[in-house]
Parts: structure tokens; sequence; C-alpha cells
């Protein structure tokens, strides 16, 4: 039974071309990174052109590059090595209440030992209160950390000016830029961030694997987490080699097909929301509707309860939110930090967008959801064409 995927958020298809990349090292070319023989300098050669696809991507140098097992690992890298294990309070740190909950419970980790664990206001649209953050940052804050653009919502953050209000008491900032990577514009030399993270697998490449940028200048503040072979500095393990030629290889695409994906999603936006426009009277877009990226339509469906609509769907792929928060009986804790009141949270869901969809598809997934929503709320159906009456 073919299932229309609308999750692309949660994580996204390998790409055939990237699968091709990846076989030959798991076949014939499986050596060590690390190691000195033959076989291991070719697999070195590989992860260093990786590396060089993944700069490109993000506006790096290759040697700012460092391959994790995920954005969740970079985060923890990223925020945790910004401390000291003995620091204390008034060492602090300022986080998002909307981001990813890997960076929201190293804060609640780091508040448990003594740190003092700060929390930006946000907007109805999902932005940092700017003004908020020159307040919270001081000559004790040690980082301060934002997803670029939001899992749930798709707002895009202002990461420039979030560096700058930084930089000017001393503090790095970190971007998570997991949903952010292939779907918007990254120059972390223009941006001047000091430490980014990202995901193989929410831009058609391989679960398991990531990046962490650190900018050469800030590398001796970081602190490693965890230790053994030394493959890296900041962060040991043998390098999965494959994973790495699939990351690097999913990124050369996405910087090639940036300006084609995007006009794409566009179109696919605008036939989404004229679906639900005609088809459920009171639909509207949590969020910023003109400031987030394309991709993500994250929608009140007045009078359903969004799991229920979730798990009533058995041949079209959706979500009420982040992956991470599945199975939670709670109101998103995104939608809930942006104002919105817990009855429409709870009858939200998410529809993420994949550029390489036809139309067709997402016709008949955006009507199937029309239709599965209608029935929860006690509305009849009729489907004509893509028209919904």
């Amino acid at each position: 039974m073919k299932v229309i995927y609308l999750d692309g958020c949660a994580t996204t298809r390998v790409d055939d071309e990237v699968l091709d990349a990846m076989l030959p090292y798991l076949r014939e070319e499986f050596g060590n990174p690390s190691s000195p023989h033959v076989l291991g300098k070719r697999a070195r050669r590989a992860v260093d052109a990786a590396a060089e696809s993944v700069a490109r991507l993000i506006g790096a140098d290759p040697d700012a590059v460092l391959f994790t097992s995920g954005a969740t690992e970079s985060n923890n890298i990223a925020l945790l090595g910004s401390f000291g294990h003995d620091d204390r309070a008034p060492v602090n740190g300022v986080f998002c209440p909307t981001d990813h909950k890997s960076s929201l419970a190293v804060g609640r980790a780091l508040a448990a030992r003594g740190v003092d664990a700060r929390t930006v206001r946000v907007g109805r649209d999902g932005q940092v209160d700017l003004v908020h953050l020159d307040e919270l940052l001081d000559l004790h804050t040690r980082v301060a950390t934002a997803a670029w653009v939001n899992s749930e919502i798709g707002t895009v953050q202002p990461v420039h000016a979030m560096a700058a209000l930084c930089h000017d008491v001393g503090a790095l900032l970190h971007v998570d830029a997991a949903q952010a990577a292939g779907r918007v514009p990254i120059d972390v030399r223009g941006a001047e961030i000091d430490l980014l993270s990202l995901s193989a697998h929410k831009l058609s490449g391989p679960k398991g694997v990531g990046v962490l940028y650190v900018r050469p200048e800030i590398r001796h503040r970081l602190r490693p987490v965890m230790f053994g072979g030394g493959q890296y500095e900041l962060r040991s393990g043998t390098i999965p080699t494959h994973l790495v030629v699939g990351l690097g290889k999913a990124a050369e695409l996405a910087l090639a097909r940036a300006e084609a994906d995007l006009r794409r999603v566009r179109e696919l936006r605008a036939t989404a929301l004229d679906i639900l426009a005609a088809g459920i009277p009171g639909a509207r877009l949590n969020g910023d509707p003109r400031g987030g990226v394309p991709h993500v339509l994250n929608v009140v469906l007045p009078g359903v309860r969004g799991e229920s609509l979730v798990a009533g769907l058995t041949t079209v792929a959706v979500s009420t939110g982040s992956a991470c928060n599945s199975g939670s009986q709670e109101p998103s804790y995104v939608l809930t930090a942006i104002g919105v009141d817990a009855e429409d949270a709870n009858s939200s869901v998410r529809i993420c967008l994949d550029p390489r969809m036809s139309f067709e598809d997402l016709v008949t997934g955006v009507e199937t959801v029309v239709e599965r929503a209608r029935a929860l709320a006690g509305v009849a159906v009729v489907m004509r064409g893509h028209q919904v009456v």
C-alpha cells in the first residue's frame, strides 16, 4: 500500500544518488579512515571530500567541519562543551523555548548542576525577542543557542543579529541548523556563527551522521564531552566512512538544487493551502505565514484532535509536531511557547513538503487529510477534483 509522505521535517528518504555514493564504502572501500594503509588512506580521502562538500553548503572551511552521529550529538558537544564542569551561576547560557529537545534538555542538565540556564522570550511568530536576548546576555554568558529554522512552525531566526549581540559580551552563538540546511542559504562566516549543528537525514542523506561546525578561532573554548581514540580533538570514535560520504553527497545535491527546490516547494505550498482553505472552515496557520520556510505548514483544524487525525490515516504520513515529542499527551511545547492555547495546539497538525513529490501525490495527500478532518469534525465531504466542498 502506497503511503504519501508529508512528514519531511522528521526525516527524509535517502536520495538514490546518495545511496549509490555510499555503497562502495560498505563493500570494497571499507577501510578505517584512521588506518595508515592504502584502504585507510582511500577512506580518509573520501571523508575529506565529504567535509569539503559540507563546507561549501554552509560557507565554512573544511577543517572546521566535525562529523558526529547527528544534530543531537552536535548540540550536546556544542552546549555542554561551552561550560567547565565546575562552572556555576552567575555563569549562564541562554536557551530558546521553541528549540529541539536536544538543546533544551542540555539547558536543564546545566541548571541541575548550578549553571544559570536562561530562557529568551519568543513572539507569536516564534522569533526570538532580540531586546530580551540583549537583556539576558552579560559578561558571564558562555553561549546562547537557537534553531535557525523551527521544526514545527518553520520560523526563521535572525541569527546574524543574535550573533552580534552575543559577541558584544564575549558569548558564543550556537545554531541548530538541522531544519535549515538545504532549505535556507547558510554562510557561517558571513553570519559570524560560532557553532552550527546539522543532520544528514533531514536533507535526503542517511540517518546516524551529522556535523558540528566549530569556528576555528573559538575551538579552544570548547571542552570534549566524550573521550577515546582521538580521531577528532572534540569527538572520538571511528568515523563511519559510508555515512560521511552519504552526507557529503546529500550536501552537494542540496546546494545544487537549492533554487529549484525553493520554487517547487512554494508551488506545492500554494496548492496545499488552497485545498485546506476550501475544505476546512476556519483552518489557519500557526507561526508567521510570511516569515517562515515554505515547506512547513502547521495548521489548526478546528474541532479536530490532531492525534486522532494522525492515528486514523493509513495512506498519508503527517504528524502533530516534532518526532522527539511523539507519544506525549501534552500540547506541543513549541505552540504553547508562542501563545497558542491548548485547544488550538491539540487541534494542529504539521505538513512538511518535499520538492521531489508530485503534485498528484500532494493533492491526494492533503485531500485525504481534509477528508479525515471533516469526518472527525462531523462535516460531510464531497471530493471534486482537488476541491473539497
